[in-house]
């Protein structure tokens, strides 16, 4: 599978306002998948076909604070098996270490190394990028993940980054200061723009609602550095080959999207309580799933 990625600078209009973008070519949103069709694949478990799996959280592992049904079995049982275990989450938020602790109170084993956040990723983008400041419209943990990056934080005129994720406090005034920032010259940088994410209650809004609010009050394009763009599943795959791994999600438009861009199969996992799908995409996963026990042929009742 040929991966077509242009690198381009761009510049601001000063020296620290430079920000590396990664162009990914529409060809490979259709690759070539081990799974092949449903259809036809060999009856051996989806498992075995893969060293290393990439699972987003936010509706394959648990919604809000409930473990989904075979998770924490299914997630043993491949730690045991070998499998290199990657966990995504374009929930920008937390901390690496506090979704660590989530997933330990949960009964699920994860280290720091294997979670990769958007909002993680957003802050190793600053620092590549030479960005030493920023005003931040979101939460606690995503400040925390930009100070852990040399990425200070300021509500003054000399910050060079607006950087807009999520959070629960976020009011008027932040959205108006972060227009006129970027208005000014600092570059806008959405952790992602997922306009909602699923709790027990139904889906609530998210980053993209905030980020289309501060686009149409600045007039500016933000770039996006969570999911489906390249920056989340380079950090998860490292040097392993993307034909080796599959990715594991509940959104068409994000997991299974920028895992074709990578060149990855993909899975959609569609709980029975979900109601289905209707973003606007051509982009089709390799084969859809009722929960993690699916990966091991197992049942999802067995959960212990």
């Amino acid at each position: 599978m040929e991966i077509a990625t242009d690198v381009a600078i761009l510049s601001g209009g000063n020296s620290a306002g430079r920000f590396l973008a990664l162009r990914t070519s529409a060809s490979t949103l259709h690759g070539t998948s081990r799974l092949g069709s449903q259809r036809t694949a060999r009856p051996e478990m989806i498992a075995e076909q893969f060293d290393i799996l990439l699972l987003d959280l936010d509706g394959v592992v648990y919604v809000g604070d409930r473990l989904l049904p075979g998770a924490r079995r299914a997630l043993r049982r491949l730690r045991e098996r070998g499998t290199t275990l990657r966990f995504l989450t374009n929930d920008p938020r937390p901390t690496r270490d506090e979704v660590v602790a989530r997933l330990e109170r949960l009964g699920v084993a994860a280290s720091v190394q294997e979670v990769v956040t958007c909002g993680w990723s957003t802050a190793v983008c600053l620092q590549e990028a030479g960005l030493a400041s920023a005003y931040v419209v979101g939460s606690d943990g995503l400040r925390r993940e930009l100070d852990r990056a040399g990425v200070r934080g300021t509500d003054g005129n000399d910050a060079e980054a607006v950087v807009v994720g999520c959070d629960e406090c976020v009011s008027y005034p932040h959205i108006k200061r972060a227009a006129r920032l970027i208005r000014q010259g600092g570059r806008f940088v959405a952790t992602n723009d997922d306009p909602t994410f699923p709790t027990p209650e139904g889906p609530a809004p998210a980053t993209g609602t905030i980020v289309a609010a501060v686009r149409a009050a600045s007039g500016t394009a933000p770039h996006v550095v969570g999911k489906p763009h390249p920056a989340m599943f380079e950090a998860a795959l490292g040097d392993r080959d993307p034909a080796a791994a599959v990715m594991v999600g509940d959104r068409l438009d994000t997991d299974i999207r920028g895992a074709r861009r990578m060149g990855m199969s993909a899975l959609l996992l569609r709980r029975g309580d979900e109601r289905p799908q209707h973003h606007e995409t051509e982009v089709t996963p390799d084969r859809v799933i009722a929960s993690l026990s699916d990966l091991l042929n197992e049942s999802a009742c067995h959960d212990a």
